[in-house]
């Protein structure tokens, strides 16, 4: 497979650029990764598709995916522009980010080895990211909410000493 470096460096530069805080828009891009490399999956094991070992591994990488995702969410910094809420990856958030990518390549590397017949599905390598982005997405839409939230704080009487 021929990684397109341009195409990484790009999303990578995506993640720090401040993104709308809209609690339904958040949702659409992840859904449509996923759903297309599902489409695309689909279509892909469609002509006979012979299970290895190998490709047990390809599985196994959704779940790093998920969790370098959720990691990424928790580093997620916020901010309040013209009363709408804003949100980006923070500096330390490039770790998961390069955690996520240095597994997608090693695990393309390795299952490649092994004989998976998955390791340069394209339909895998859309659900990857779009799980990796899911993840990420519903940590961050879960602090937003909290922070979209009416102060609940109970105002204290006045101390009169």
């Amino acid at each position: 497979m021929n990684w397109n470096w341009g195409a990484i460096a790009w999303l990578t530069a995506r993640q720090f650029i401040w993104r709308s805080g809209e609690l339904k828009r958040m949702l659409r891009m992840p859904v449509v990764v996923v759903a297309a490399g599902l489409a695309y999956l689909a279509i892909e094991l469609w002509g006979g598709f012979r299970w290895v070992a190998g490709d047990w591994l390809v599985v196994a990488e959704l779940g790093l995916a998920a969790v370098t995702g959720t990691a990424m969410g928790h580093v997620t910094r916020f901010r309040t522009l013209s009363e709408r809420l804003q949100y980006r990856l923070t500096g330390i958030g490039l770790v998961p980010w390069a955690a996520f990518v240095a597994i997608r390549v090693g695990n393309f590397a390795l299952a490649r080895a092994l004989g998976a017949n998955l390791a340069d599905a394209t339909g895998l390598i859309l659900l990857s990211f779009g799980v990796n982005r899911l993840a990420a997405i519903m940590v961050v839409r879960r602090r937003a909410k909290m922070l979209l939230v009416p102060s609940t704080a109970v105002s204290m009487p006045h101390d009169s000493r």
